[in-house]
């Protein structure tokens, strides 16, 4: 049987993919924007990203994030430095990530809390990207269970290609709704390694060589310190973890769209970076 191997991503609003694609164009030249549009056929993507779904895998591209903005994610610099690292080899990526969401109640895990609800789901809103917006509350634990859905359903489409699905990588980029309230900042740690240690168990058979990268958070969120120091000594004290530190290696917020900075947000050419640090985590010997 051929081995797939499965790149998982997951978080909010930067995970998601909020950079906008014409701002990349400023920054790269245009035989590497065109591979990037082209996507990569060896890297598919599925998702379920905060408002679309691709519905299967598909090629790994921009404009695997909303429905109605030209923007991209991580994934495209993952797929670009996996591409470059191993040409022609195939690998699948699973995003699962919605905006304004928290570890403390969205994504909270089974043996995280006993507020998680294994019945929570996206449905349970007629429209859940615009309730997230709408600062409407999900019952705890929906993104957990949507997560779990996900991969589940594409180890299925894998194996029924006559693949031998393996969860190579599981990627990060969450934090920053949690900065913002101390409830959730003081619980991040056990809920992170709540999430830690039930992923792994729920995906035992598939898992068991999984290296998880997670993300440091920008300056701008008001507990960044504390968020990314959790992050920091966690990935320290477990050997399947990559600490990712965004600020030292310089990935910016303040600079896009020029007329009004969404400084929450990556800029076009971090959010490519932000990728390629994520691939080179997971690859890392």
């Amino acid at each position: 049987m051929k081995k797939a191997e499965i790149i998982v991503l997951a978080g909010q609003s930067n995970a998601v993919g909020c950079s906008y694609v014409e701002y990349l164009e400023k920054h790269i030249d245009a035989a590497r924007m065109n591979r990037l549009r082209e996507g990569f056929g060896d890297i598919k993507i599925n998702y379920y990203s905060h408002d679309v779904k691709s519905e299967g895998f598909v090629k790994t591209t921009f404009n695997c994030s909303v429905s109605d903005e030209d923007t991209f994610g991580p994934e495209v610099g993952i797929a670009e430095a996996l591409h470059e690292k191993y040409p022609g080899k195939e690998f699948f990526i699973v995003k699962l990530a919605f905006g304004g969401v928290t570890l403390y109640n969205d994504f909270i895990s089974p043996s995280g809390n006993e507020r998680h609800d294994r019945a929570s789901y996206a449905d349970q809103k007629e429209d859940a990207a615009k309730a997230l917006m709408a600062g409407e509350t999900f019952r705890p634990g929906w993104c957990c269970n949507e997560l779990i859905k996900i991969v589940s359903e594409s180890i299925k489409t894998l194996e029924a290609r006559g693949y031998s699905p393996e969860i190579k990588a599981f990627c990060w980029m969450q934090g920053e709704s949690d900065a913002n309230m101390e409830a959730a900042t003081a619980e991040y740690a056990h809920n992170f390694s709540a999430l830690h240690d039930d992923f792994k168990a729920r995906f035992a058979a598939y898992a068991g060589g999984c290296v998880f990268a997670d993300a440091g958070i920008s300056t701008v969120w008001e507990r960044y310190e504390r968020i990314n120091e959790i992050k920091r000594n966690y990935a320290a004290s477990h050997a399947d973890c990559r600490f990712i530190d965004t600020i030292a290696e310089g990935l910016s917020t303040m600079s896009e769209p020029y007329d009004n900075p969404d400084i929450g947000h990556y800029d076009a050419e971090s959010m490519l970076i932000l990728g390629r640090l994520f691939a080179e985590a997971v690859t890392a010997e």
